[in-house]
């Protein structure tokens, strides 16, 4: 009996220490679009612009490259419809007496806006999954909001009188504002929420 005892006193301290050398792997609960997800609404709330896209293919990496595409796409909608709101707001504030000249000062805005999406915005976190022969994958793409700025720094020479007048409004300073925040959070926190 004690022989028993001892054999099982044993195998239960084997199987305690051989539980405790081998580390389980945690599955996490989310999937990866929400985990991507929950990284582009940190920078969104930061003041950043970020959009998750999402691609699917036979092969890795043209599902990569339909995501990349797809957030990209996601960010130009993003954009134009921030700038749409900046243009409401400014035309609010200063009146709309001189509607084509604030239209050629937006439009030409927005044109260079999109230009700067596409070759500017960057993948800052890439996931993949494959199953049964299909690659699904999520890109979280990232464009600096200084891009909306700069786009209008960019066309001061064309309506030098109205573009003084946006710097000077509440609309420039509450995307100066966001800039601002977003830069900040570039220096303090995006590496712990990106994983760099």
């Amino acid at each position: 009996m004690k022989r028993i005892a001892g054999i099982v006193g044993c195998a239960v301290a084997v199987a305690l220490v051989s539980g405790c050398a081998a580390p389980r792997k945690v599955q996490s609960e989310k999937t990866p679009f929400e985990v991507i997800q929950e990284k582009a609404n940190a920078i969104t709330a930061a003041g950043g612009l970020a959009a998750v896209g999402v691609g699917s293919s036979k092969t890795v990496h043209l599902a990569l490259d339909k995501a990349k595409t797809r957030g990209r796409t996601e960010l130009a909608h993003i954009m134009e419809t921030k700038v749409e709101s900046l243009k409401k707001d400014f035309s609010e504030e200063v009146g709309t007496a001189d509607s084509s000249e604030l239209n050629e000062l937006f439009s030409a805005a927005s044109k260079h806006i999109a230009s700067q999406v596409l070759r500017g915005a960057v993948p800052k976190d890439l996931k993949y999954d494959v199953q049964d022969g299909m690659a699904t994958a999520w890109a979280l793409m990232v464009v600096d909001p200084s891009v909306i700025a700069d786009a209008f720094d960019n066309q001061a020479n064309t309506a030098r009188n109205l573009y003084t007048r946006f710097r000077a409004s509440q609309a420039f300073a509450e995307l100066d504002a966001e800039t601002k925040k977003y830069e900040e959070f570039k220096k303090q926190d995006a590496g712990a929420i990106l994983g760099q």
